[in-house]
């Protein structure tokens, strides 16, 4: 409830619940307006951009390090926040990126056995899920 009095489901006054879910639905739009759309790191030309979120930041920054170094010109798109999603700024960020040039590639990079996320991209995903991290190597191997 307003107060933080938990409702059970088998008790709750169908009247009060709506009311709390319009309030959430309400704060979901100024979270939103609060959050900063992801930014892409690196040369916006790159001929590779590396997609990830949550613990694959720092080991896709590195292995960016390390093709750059290898002449592999790439770039990172590290999503902070899966809600709100800011898929349009995705997008247009993906967009950017399309150009005639077959060599240009986008990978993302997840330690989920699924990868539904990954499954949209048009040109692949790295998945690793034994229960160790991933390595800059993995990424740079692939």
């Amino acid at each position: 409830m307003e107060d933080g009095v938990l409702i059970s489901d088998e008790f709750t006054n169908p009247i009060k619940r709506r009311a709390m879910m319009e309030k959430r639905m309400r704060q979901s739009g100024r979270i939103e307006a609060a959050v900063p759309p992801p930014t892409l790191a690196g040369p916006p030309d790159a001929d590779v951009t590396l997609i990830g979120w949550g613990s694959t930041k720092g080991v896709i920054e590195e292995a960016c390090e390390i093709l750059n170094d290898e002449g592999i010109s790439t770039n990172q798109l590290q999503i902070r926040w899966l809600v709100p999603l800011h898929g349009e700024a995705i997008l247009d960020i993906l967009r950017s990126r399309d150009t005639p040039s077959s060599w240009r590639t986008t990978t993302a990079a997840s330690l989920r056995a699924t990868a539904q996320r990954n499954q949209l991209l048009p040109d692949g995903h790295i998945r690793k899920y034994d229960g160790e991290p991933f390595m800059p190597h993995h990424i740079v191997r692939r």
